[in-house]
């Protein structure tokens, strides 16, 4: 079950990394150089594969469709930015990589039978946190920065919210039987 619990998060990390990977393509479909990004930072493991391919450049966060720093001071309480996004420094690294572990651990114990309820609370809720905060990134973006968004935007949007959505729905649902066990 483990390895069940690994591929959804891989794919999950695939999503997120294909939907920050089409936003970062130029918003008027200008030469694929452009380094119009969704998010301006937390994208350093990407950065071979975005921008202009120039890896001396420095990337210019007004060019952003959005910036990352702005988003996460309009949703600072976001899991996204603690459990999902690209760390900025060794702090950032180091509680993402404690969360995420914490995270296996108690995956662990619910799956072979040894968790507390508390333990499988703490689990599940975080991880309907998780979508929950997912979504809402997704639909801060559509709100707040429409003019931002063409179509293809739009509809990698749209199929972000409804992936994070049945994410939810599934998270949701398998905590149920849990503690109905």
């Amino acid at each position: 079950m483990l390895s069940k619990k690994n591929a959804l998060l891989f794919s999950s990390t695939f999503v997120v990394i294909v939907v920050i990977f089409i936003f970062t393509k130029s918003q008027n479909g200008a030469a694929q150089s452009s380094s119009k990004n969704i998010f301006s930072e937390g994208l350093s493991i990407f950065s071979g594969f975005i921008g202009s391919g120039n890896s001396s450049s420095t990337y210019n966060e007004d060019n952003a469709v959005v910036s990352a720093s702005l988003l996460k001071s309009e949703t600072p309480d976001n899991l996204y930015w603690v459990a999902v996004a690209t760390p900025q420094d060794a702090g950032e690294k180091k509680a993402q990589e404690e969360l995420l572990e914490s995270w296996a651990t108690l995956y662990g114990k619910i799956y072979s039978g040894k968790a507390t309820r508390k333990e499988i609370d703490e689990y599940y809720k975080a991880q309907i946190k998780l979508q929950e905060d997912q979504l809402e990134l997704l639909r801060l973006m559509e709100d707040r920065y429409p003019e931002r968004l063409d179509d293809e935007k739009r509809r990698m949007i749209l199929a972000g919210k409804e992936l994070y959505g049945q994410k939810l729905k599934n998270v949701t649902e398998e905590y149920k039987r849990h503690i109905n066990k």
